[in-house]
């Protein structure tokens, strides 16, 4: 399963990046259905209440999409990466311990990302993005939270994807407008 994973943030650019790879390039995206995730309006009103199985269901339901994809390359608005760190973010340490037993079972089941490009981001313009955007079940998200995501997608880099190829790509500093078919090609390079 060949595949490149778009990793970062909440509102980091994951969806418009796959977008630039689906419309210029004309590759293969699957994009994460967070819609059908019936408990994240719960879990962002409360998440030490809803962090457990909201995590599972979304490292779960990535499984699911990546296996029915199964053949050819392909793009993924979101990654494994982040479900890892996510975790790493809300869990108590009871919760993870059943958490990564899961997702090493995930994991060894679907391999790791060939590729991955990952959005770094200063939470400040995450959280302006995040505002703008305007997802109701989003607005209590604080800076706090963005900057835990964003240390624990490191971590989980560290920890469990040490040999993935990562491309390293600054949020800010990469919009759609500079998202043309050879700074996507440079990407894959």
């Amino acid at each position: 399963m060949d595949r490149l994973e778009i990793c970062g943030n909440i509102a980091s650019g994951k969806t418009t990046l796959a977008k630039a790879f689906e419309n210029q390039l004309k590759y293969d995206v699957v994009y994460e259905d967070f819609t059908s995730v019936k408990c994240l309006s719960d879990f962002y009103e409360d998440f030490n209440k809803y962090a457990f199985e909201t995590e599972s269901i979304f490292t779960l339901l990535h499984y699911y999409q990546l296996k029915k994809k199964r053949s050819g390359f392909f793009v993924t608005d979101f990654s494994i990466i982040n479900d890892y760190a996510f975790a790493l973010t809300t869990l108590t340490k009871a919760e993870f311990e059943i958490y990564e037993k899961t997702f090493d079972y995930v994991l060894k089941c679907i391999g790791y990302p060939q590729r991955v490009i990952y959005l770094a981001s200063n939470t400040d313009i995450l959280f302006k993005r995040i505002g703008e955007r305007g997802r109701k079940n989003e607005q209590g998200i604080s800076k706090i939270y963005l900057g835990q995501i964003e240390k624990n997608i490191n971590l989980a880099l560290e920890k469990k994807f040490p040999n993935t190829r990562i491309v390293l790509l600054d949020s800010e500093m990469t919009t759609c407008d500079n998202y043309n078919k050879k700074f996507l090609m440079n990407l894959l390079q």
